[in-house]
């Protein structure tokens, strides 16, 4: 049994919460809440104790692992002050604001033997697993170009939240907020797991059309590997008309997954060439698609205990992050930079 804790019990820390408690060999014992307000809801939804300090958090001398559900701007310094106090770390993504963060939360890591885990919870969708089964499987051939896209108009993005429009932190500048870091990071992640390798470059554009004037609403980004691979990723908040979430070409065949506004991706075409020359059609229903399931943490114990080789590692997570870095750094010069 693992004894967990968290640190902030928002919107995203309340999930946390949830998932947790629905895997047996896991066990929620502690959260750190910086509004006052809501500890005594906390208290009665869960039955643990509540702590407003999160150094009182981290003198539990049972506590196994931290979960940092907090905002953008906040992971690093609550990370290295876990793993100094001895404790076993998972945090949200992005797992810091820039690469030079995550190189020292790595070094904090490695220098107090602590584990620490980032929430790339989207490698559990299930198209995304889709995704990963067919390029697997060589159905499509060599693959050519890969298009991860989010294309959205939802008001609950900037909102997202306890606090909800009142403090929109995801459209604040000062809380780590833009789409980069939140969608961005989700599809670099997925992009880099299906390619198994390292970039070349990669060339980038932001722009902020529609809700903030702080941080990013769109972005697109083009990543060169080092075969004819070439990987698209975009995300926008403005776009009232979906594009597919994802579209690859492959030297045999070409799989989509098409776009819904709700958002919800519930298609999956595959369109691929046999060796004699004829073609076949499969469509492939997904139901229920969403980041918000345990499949996180269920891994998290098959992997501590032995019974699965890979889990989202703290040098993957990095890796992200820097090619976030790379992208900004590509809007600002108008070039593609080398990885």
């Amino acid at each position: 049994m693992l004894n967990i804790g968290i640190i902030g019990m928002g919107k995203m820390g309340a999930i946390h919460a949830d998932l947790i408690n629905e895997v047996s060999m896991l066990k929620l014992i502690a959260a750190c809440e910086k509004n006052k307000n809501r500890v005594d809801q906390i208290k009665e939804d869960y039955k643990i104790d509540v702590y407003d300090n999160i150094s009182d958090l981290l003198g539990i001398k049972e506590l196994d692992y931290v979960v940092i559900a907090t905002t953008n701007e906040t992971h690093e310094e609550i990370a290295v002050k876990a793993m100094e106090k001895g404790k076993n770390v998972i945090v949200e993504k992005p797992m810091s604001l820039d690469y030079q963060s995550t190189l020292k939360m790595i070094e904090i890591s490695e220098k107090y033997d602590k584990n620490l885990f980032v929430h790339h919870s989207r490698r559990w969708d299930r198209d995304y697993q889709l995704v990963k089964k067919v390029l697997d499987s060589n159905l499509l051939g060599d693959i050519l170009l890969i298009q991860a896209k989010v294309m959205l108009c939802d008001e609950g993005w900037p909102a997202w939240g306890i606090e909800g429009i009142q403090n929109p932190w995801r459209i604040k500048k000062e809380y780590g907020g833009g789409i980069l870091l939140d969608w961005g990071a989700h599809l670099i992640d997925q992009v880099l797991q299906l390619t198994g390798k390292d970039p070349v470059g990669a060339y980038g554009i932001l722009q902020n059309g529609v809700w903030s004037s702080e941080v990013e609403d769109y972005f697109f980004s083009s990543i060169k590997f080092d075969s004819d691979l070439v990987c698209q990723i975009e995300a926008s908040n403005n776009s009232k008309i979906s594009l597919p979430r994802w579209f690859i070409i492959g030297t045999k065949g070409t799989l989509a997954v098409k776009g819904e506004s709700t958002p919800v991706w519930d298609e999956a075409e595959i369109r691929y060439q046999n060796d004699d020359g004829t073609s076949e059609n499969q469509i492939i229903k997904l139901e229920n698609v969403s980041e918000l399931t345990k499949g996180f943490y269920n891994d998290l114990v098959l992997f501590l205990e032995g019974k699965k080789k890979d889990f989202v590692s703290m040098h993957d997570a990095s890796k992200v992050v820097k090619i976030i870095d790379m992208i900004r750094k590509s809007n600002e010069t108008g070039k593609f930079i080398n990885y």
